[in-house]
């Protein structure tokens, strides 16, 4: 009989799990991001300026939601929002020198607990699985 440890999927999603949870752990001691705080700032700072909608698509997210991350993001003047030069009908979000910072303490975070994650791994074991884990990702696109 096969045990659910004989289930890479499960597996995999285990290890996720505790690594997202010690990942929101520690973001939120510092920089005091949420994950989806943290993802919405590398994410602009991998598009660049972006509309609003665009960066909700972009995360999976409700644009409800995005609303309310976006205005906890501008309290805390983490993004500047303005209307889209291009559409006024939309607003165009972009990172600001505080956003960045708690994105770099943030990737910095992310970076520690992937190491003592994936700390049973060598280096090219470690890449290896990174490899896959992104074919996979991509084909599910």
């Amino acid at each position: 009989m096969e045990t659910l440890l004989g289930t890479t999927t499960f597996v995999l999603h285990k290890v996720a799990v505790a690594s997202r949870r010690a990942i929101a752990d520690r973001l939120g001691d510092k920089p005091g991001l949420t994950l989806w705080q943290f993802a919405a700032l590398a994410e602009l700072d991998d598009q660049g300026p972006v509309a609003q909608n665009a960066l909700a698509t972009a995360l999976g997210m409700d644009p409800s939601d995005m609303v309310r991350l976006m205005d906890e993001l501008v309290d805390r003047r983490l993004v500047a929002r303005d209307r889209d030069p291009a559409d006024r009908r939309r607003y165009r979000v972009t990172l600001t020198a505080g956003g960045r910072k708690a994105l770099a303490a943030g990737r910095s975070v992310v970076r520690e607990v992937e190491k003592a994650t994936l700390a049973p791994l060598t280096a090219a074991e470690r890449a290896m699985l990174h490899d896959l884990a992104v074919k996979i990702h991509r084909r599910d696109r």
